[in-house]
């Protein structure tokens, strides 16, 4: 599964005396800065992040670069993300490039001009609107301003963009709401220290960023395996019913039929279980092609838990990866091959735990079918709990990741 990336989307000082203007330029030069941060989950520490601003009477250089070590079973993981941000003294940005270095090696690249933002990711082009700001420089407007609220985008999730608003709910600290235009929401809560800039930051995934001493950031960690870490402890003598407990409300997904009750949900889960979603067109069966696609995918991929994140863009030539990666590809193939599919994240159990997976739902011709290519199944269920249906892109894995955050406990019924 894909680590979430920190959003640091608000910073505050004491508001001026009235709202600046975007187009309002500092008289004298603000000082060059360097934050340093520790990133934690589950009370333990699982990267670093740093920040530099670069001021001359050109403007600013804001790059932020953000660094994880973590495990996943046995395999050690390394993902270096960094996001360099050009902008007037006015805080008007010309140009966003992003970098991430894991198991292969992404780049994107986006520039300004009065039609808007033109971005480059591979071999893929896109337009944002001229008034979108990339998260990382709001802090510096809200330092400036005192507040913000309009267009933003995420320069780390393939620059996808949104609504962004931040509100003051106690002294020194705020809530940070982006709502994307695809639908999902990111949320964060931010502390801010003396200095006007972020002390502590929470995501909705409960990742935390911790401002931090050179020592501290410096200093070497212990690795933590986050499938361990994000797993849910499933209690009880299994069987075919799970009762789940938390703020819930499941797709109605093959392989499973929810039943809420006044204190939890209660899922039933079989391979047979049909589920309810829209039909798509009868035709032929197409089942057979379905299972020699999951073939096709099984014998290009090759699975490993170290390679390195995935998305939608870089699926086709991956050679090695993890359920993600196995589920995008398999959807892109299916897509292709005009079988209607869709992604699903979700839960799998594992024993006496609940682990994070994704796999695929694709409409045969007759019914829907689970399809978990990861692990060669078709139909797939019985061991699937699926909390999130949605589209394969960038945003549609955003959505997936925050249902995983609504699941509280789990039990054998």
């Amino acid at each position: 599964m894909r680590f979430a990336v920190i959003v640091i989307l608000a910073a505050c000082a004491p508001p001026p005396a009235r709202p600046a203007t975007i187009t309002d330029a500092p008289d004298t030069l603000p000082a060059d800065a360097q934050r340093r941060y520790t990133i934690w989950l589950g009370g333990s520490q699982v990267g670093t992040a740093a920040e530099t601003e670069r001021w001359s009477s050109a403007g600013v250089v804001l790059r932020r670069t953000e660094a994880l070590q973590f495990l996943r079973a046995e395999a050690q993981v390394a993902l270096t993300t960094t996001i360099e941000i050009h902008a007037s003294r006015a805080l008007v940005p010309s140009l966003v490039r992003w970098s991430e270095v894991g198991g292969i090696e992404r780049r994107g690249e986006a520039t300004r001009d009065s039609r808007g933002w033109h971005v480059v990711i591979g071999s893929t082009r896109t337009t944002l609107p001229a008034s979108a700001l990339p998260a990382e420089l709001v802090p510096l407007v809200l330092r400036r301003d005192g507040g913000y609220h309009g267009a933003v985008f995420l320069p780390a999730r393939g620059f996808i963009a949104g609504s962004g608003r931040v509100e003051s709910v106690a002294p020194s600290r705020y809530v940070a709401r982006l709502v994307l235009d695809a639908g999902p929401v990111v949320e964060a809560t931010i502390d801010i220290g003396a200095d006007g800039s972020p002390a502590r930051v929470v995501d909705g995934e409960g990742v935390i960023a911790m401002r931090a001493t050179d020592a501290q950031a410096l200093a070497p960690f212990p690795l933590v395996d986050l499938i361990a870490a994000t797993s849910i402890p499933l209690t009880g003598t299994p069987s075919h019913r799970i009762a789940l407990t938390g703020d819930l409300a499941l797709p109605a997904l093959p392989g499973q039929a929810a039943m809420p009750s006044a204190t939890n949900l209660e899922l039933e889960l079989s391979p047979s279980l049909p589920g309810d979603l829209p039909a798509g067109d009868h035709g032929a069966d197409r089942s057979s092609d379905i299972t020699a696609l999951v073939v096709g995918v099984r014998a290009r991929i090759a699975p490993d838990l170290g390679a390195g994140m995935s998305s939608a863009r870089d699926v086709a030539a991956a050679t090695a990866g993890d359920c993600t990666t196995f589920a995008l590809a398999y959807a892109a193939l299916a897509t292709r091959a005009g079988i209607p599919t869709r992604v699903v994240t979700g839960l799998r159990i594992d024993g006496d735990h609940l682990i994070r997976h994704r796999w695929a739902v694709s409409w045969t011709g007759r019914a829907w079918i689970a399809v978990d290519a990861a692990f060669g199944a078709a139909p797939a269920g019985g061991d699937l709990i699926g909390l999130a249906i949605h589209d394969a892109d960038d945003a549609g894995l955003i959505a997936g990741e925050a249902a995983l955050t609504h699941v509280r406990g789990a039990a054998w019924r």
